[in-house]
């Protein structure tokens, strides 16, 4: 097993395990299970209420050299302010309450059905990471998709596909300088909560009541790109793409990340993953396979997680 440098140790799913609150590590749990993001990205506290603001560095300073006798002059970066919102998804666990009732274990029966929709949820929190788009839906946040739609060299490059039939993968740099996850300010349980609000009679689709047990669980997150280098989009995948391909491009934009970049994620959807995976067949010394900090067997190449992101579509259109 690998072991967990400080950025592993600053994931929601750490975040949440160290602060003693079960409910909220088992809802981000099931909830990583369809939205491996939650796995690697580090969760950070917004530092305004439900708005995280950061500075942004557009230019660097350098030194100036300088003889004898003679002074430097002062110099500073430039920087500039930008904004990202949270957003909140919500959703409850309706069970017949006879039916808990007569189970042989009405635990194990709630949480059965609790998974299902956590799961969901973590569909829909994956959905908002990569497609996620404010312009549209005011209650949205801007997805990874909305944020690097255009090409542009050493950000978003094309692997030639045209159509409207090709997929994208993103490289992304995480850190709390470079790429990741924002939670309320002030929450304990990194913006997740579990509500359990008892029984309740409710109505069918068709109008008769009934009595069940409701429980209401809720995220709140948003994502934020503080280093605009820290993402890299690789889009317009064609069909007939090869694995080897994918990883020759992806090595290309690895060199162009911050420097210093430790955590580097590569999310891709299965199809393209079951690429990769037979890449490794042919570049081994490039591409393998490996477990990562948790115990789970993942593709890596070279030092670059591989993770599976099935909401990425492979119905995009053509990037120009």
């Amino acid at each position: 097993m690998a072991v967990k440098n400080i950025i592993d140790q600053m994931t929601a799913l750490e975040a949440v395990n160290r602060s003693q609150q079960p409910d909220a590590f088992r809802i981000i749990e099931c909830m990583s299970q369809t939205n491996e993001m939650l796995l690697d990205m580090p969760a950070m506290e917004a530092n305004d209420g439900t708005v995280h603001v950061t500075l942004r560095r557009t230019s660097i300073p350098g030194g100036m050299h300088r003889v004898y006798n003679q002074g430097v002059k002062t110099a500073a970066s430039q920087t500039k302010t930008f904004k990202d919102i949270i957003t909140m998804l919500a959703a409850y666990s309706i069970v017949d309450k006879k039916m808990v009732d007569q189970s042989g274990n009405p635990q194990q029966l709630l949480m059965t059905e609790a998974i299902a929709f956590l799961n969901g949820m973590g569909i829909d929190q994956a959905r908002d990471l990569i497609y996620g788009d404010s312009s549209k839906e005011a209650a949205e946040i801007d997805g990874l998709h909305k944020r690097y739609v255009n090409i542009e060299k050493d950000s978003v490059v094309s692997l030639g596909g045209t159509g409207s039939d090709l997929t994208s993968v993103f490289l992304v740099a995480v850190g709390p300088s470079l790429c990741h996850l924002i939670y309320p300010r002030g929450s304990k349980s990194v913006g997740v909560n579990r509500r359990d609000l008892g029984e309740q009679t409710r109505q069918d689709k068709n109008g008769g009541d009934f009595q069940a047990y409701v429980n209401l669980f809720e995220a709140d997150y948003g994502i934020s790109v503080r280093d605009p280098r820290a993402v890299k989009r690789i889009c317009n995948i064609p069909p007939d793409a090869t694995g080897a391909d994918i990883v020759d491009k992806v090595l290309t934009l690895k060199r162009k990340l911050p420097a210093g970049s430790q955590n580097i994620i590569l999310y891709a959807n299965g199809d393209i993953l079951d690429k990769i995976d037979k890449a490794v067949i042919h570049k081994e010394n490039v591409a393998h396979t490996a477990t990562d900090p948790w115990g789970r067997e993942i593709t890596m190449i070279r030092n670059i997680r591989c993770r599976q992101m099935d909401v990425i579509l492979n119905t995009e259109s053509q990037l120009t």
